[in-house]
């Protein structure tokens, strides 16, 4: 009898843990929370022209705003905290390394006079674990590159404290971007193809982004980190994308989160920014290949309905 009483409040509880998280014909009910947003800008010494802009637009415009982290490996301002890239489980060396194997001919031949580098490789992750690893962070966590400055106001969470993720309509995925996911993360699928996430901006949300590395580290054996190196496509040296293995990832396992359009561009036109306020964009990535270079002068435009 006490058997029998144990196998079924075992198989009550199993019942209830599956019933808690497959909902919505399968979708998972995130424990999602209406926390103060905090911000990461991962920053480089090249970001300097546009870091104290991209601060003072999140401070003006971005809705429900806490903390401003900057994630460097020295500080370079004083307009947001500091927190240092070496805090990290990981630096840019091993990274470099952890991508080629362990072989540093390897390395050398792949990063060699490629657009790609290890750095490149390196800020996706800081971005990725800046969520779980600095002290005392939001479980809302808006991650934004230092060159992206917005104009007028937004807000990140919905009605059901789901994050809101903006969308690319011009440029179109690298199919590299896809391959590399689909190693990374079983079940992987992209929900729209015909859109593109990478928005210079995403809201990581922590219940989404611990579900991300225990699916991933559970299937590969290994860390997250490690596992996203590990699937580098070593023929091409443009695998990898931190906002499409999150934003498709969050879209697949729940409909807590959702998409919603915004008027931005990327622009070398970083003299008349101001126009761009005027204009009611949303927010302007003005990158440093780009900026103030008149055979690059032309506007692309991204989330514009």
């Amino acid at each position: 009898m006490l058997i029998r009483t144990l196998l079924f409040l075992f198989l009550l509880s199993l019942n209830l843990t599956i019933s808690a998280k497959e909902v919505h014909k399968g979708m998972i009910n995130y424990p999602l929370k209406d926390d103060p947003i905090d911000v990461v800008i991962v920053s480089h010494e090249k970001d300097k022209p546009t870091l104290g802009l991209c601060i003072d637009g999140i401070r003006e415009n971005c809705n429900n705003v806490r903390r401003v982290i900057v994630v460097s490996s020295e500080k370079l301002t004083d307009k947001a905290e500091w927190f240092n890239e070496k805090r990290f489980p990981f630096n840019k060396e091993e990274i470099r390394l952890k991508i080629a194997r362990g072989d540093e001919e390897v390395a050398k031949k792949f990063f060699y006079g490629e657009h790609r580098t290890p750095g490149w490789y390196f800020q996706q992750m800081l971005k990725l674990y800046s969520p779980l690893i600095i002290p005392k962070i939001s479980s809302n966590v808006l991650i934004i590159d230092a060159d992206t400055i917005f104009m007028n106001p937004v807000k990140f969470l919905n009605d059901s404290f789901g994050g809101l993720f903006c969308y690319n309509t011009r440029d179109q995925v690298k199919l590299p971007y896809i391959q590399h996911a689909e190693r990374l993360v079983p079940g992987y699928k992209r929900i729209h193809p015909e859109i593109y996430s990478v928005c210079h901006h995403m809201l990581l949300q922590r219940p989404i982004l611990e579900d991300l590395f225990r699916t991933v580290e559970e299937y590969h054996k290994t860390d997250f980190w490690k596992a996203f190196c590990h699937c580098v496509d070593l023929k091409r040296n443009k695998g990898g994308s931190e906002y499409e293995i999150y934003y498709n990832y969050a879209l697949t396992h729940t409909d807590q989160v959702e998409l919603r359009k915004l008027k931005w561009a990327n622009s070398s036109r970083f003299s008349q920014r101001n126009d761009f306020k005027k204009k009611h964009y949303h927010f302007v990535s003005f990158h440093d290949y780009m900026r103030e270079k008149p055979m690059l002068g032309k506007l692309r435009e991204g989330g514009i309905p």
